[in-house]
């Protein structure tokens, strides 16, 4: 099955179709390689018992592919995707009409799940688990009387932006959480190159770099600028030079070297360099920032201060230049966490130049602690404009 994802552009209110990425399996995803292979594991346990996966919940920012991912899994059971902003679903018959028309082991995406009334809620997933709809045909005076309705299985896949936008109620409904990862320039070129592809497009090297770094992370972004672009420069083949002078006439601040964070600029500090890096950003960011002594700082190598209303307060900071296949595992992080408890700081931000195993993920997520491995911390230097050597080319 060969299902086409699209990136919806808030300012249209609606999905482009002038160009697109195939995801039509796992194997088709770009980037977010550990949601992938968590979703994977899932979702073949339940196909090897023969049984319907149970819901899904996947966090993150739109456009960063939560679409794309529910449609791969749809398209992996080999089933059609049902799609539905809760936000629409305002009354009971909305969500009945949906559920009764649903098929065998079906997948309904419910995007920003959070905005779903707690009636609804109730209703869906007592539908799901019990495979029928109770509907009420009369009652007052008269003795009550139900109707019910048969629901074929299906599987939830439920959107949000933030985890804390759910309630603890709602999160326990999902059986897996997915918290999706800031993208890496190199994914985001290959994103590029796949759109490009897909709408009979040819992209230079260059071009694809300029688009990946000014995305922002973000595979939406990538999807606009290439429209842009494309709409621009009205030819088959884009250059380096076509998506420079595009992003000159929109008036984009244009980066143009990757070299100032790139993995391997980042990997050959020093962890005391490295450190003052992150302390450039933290100023960048409004922060007062100052690095600890290089012992007896029980872990913490920043310690900032915002000063700010409401989010204001005192922040710590720990920062690990690793290299990218060394991770930073659960002890490690638990070990911040104390120290971070013990000063009594708004938060506390584990910064590293690899990325965090699946365990310090999670201890991280259960208790507050923020977590930013390379990519994420790639697109920070990049928006504030720190650079981890010469500074970056701007137009």
């Amino acid at each position: 099955m060969d299902v086409t994802t699209q990136v919806e552009l808030p300012e249209q209110g609606k999905r482009s179709a002038r160009m697109t990425s195939n995801a039509a399996k796992y194997a088709d995803i770009i980037g977010q390689p550990d949601s992938v292979a968590r979703l994977r594991g899932f979702v073949d346990f339940y196909q090897k018992n023969g049984s319907t996966p149970e819901h899904i919940l996947i966090i993150g920012n739109e456009g960063m592919g939560k679409r794309t991912i529910a449609t791969a899994v749809a398209n992996e059971l080999g089933v059609a995707l049902q799609e539905v902003d809760a936000a629409h679903l305002e009354i009971k018959g909305d969500l009945t009409a949906i559920l009764t028309n649903l098929r065998e082991n079906q997948v309904l995406m419910i995007r920003n799940v959070p905005r779903l009334r707690r009636t609804l809620q109730e209703l869906l997933f007592k539908a799901a688990s019990e495979h029928r709809l109770d509907i009420v045909l009369a009652e007052g005076t008269r003795a009550r009387r139900t109707h019910t309705i048969d629901v074929r299985p299906f599987t939830v896949i439920g959107t949000a932006t933030k985890k804390s936008d759910c309630s603890p109620d709602l999160l326990g409904r999902f059986s897996l959480v997915l918290s999706l990862q800031p993208y890496s320039i190199e994914a985001l070129e290959q994103i590029a190159e796949s759109i490009a592809a897909h709408a009979n497009l040819e992209i230079d090297s260059g071009a694809r770099s300029l688009i990946a770094i000014n995305s922002g992370g973000c595979p939406h972004q990538v999807e606009v600028l290439m429209q842009r672009v494309a709409r621009a420069v009205k030819r088959q083949r884009i250059t380096a030079e076509d998506a420079t002078q595009a992003f000159a006439a929109f008036g984009m601040n244009l980066h143009t070297n990757l070299e100032t964070t790139s993995a391997g600029n980042l990997e050959h500090m020093s962890g005391v360099d490295f450190e003052r890096l992150v302390t450039a950003l933290l100023a960048r960011m409004d922060f007062r920032a100052e690095m600890t002594k290089a012992t007896g700082d029980g872990g913490i190598d920043i310690v900032a201060v915002l000063d700010r209303a409401i989010t204001g307060g005192k922040y710590l900071f720990q920062c690990k230049r690793y290299a990218p296949d060394n991770l930073v595992g659960a002890a490690t992080v638990r070990e911040f966490y104390g120290a971070v408890t013990a000063e009594r700081a708004v938060k506390g931000i584990f910064i590293t130049t690899s990325d965090f195993t699946g365990q310090a993920r999670e201890f991280a997520e259960r208790v507050g602690v923020e977590l930013i491995g390379l990519a994420g911390l790639q697109k920070l230097l990049i928006q504030f404009d720190v650079g981890a050597g010469p500074a970056e080319t701007q137009i």
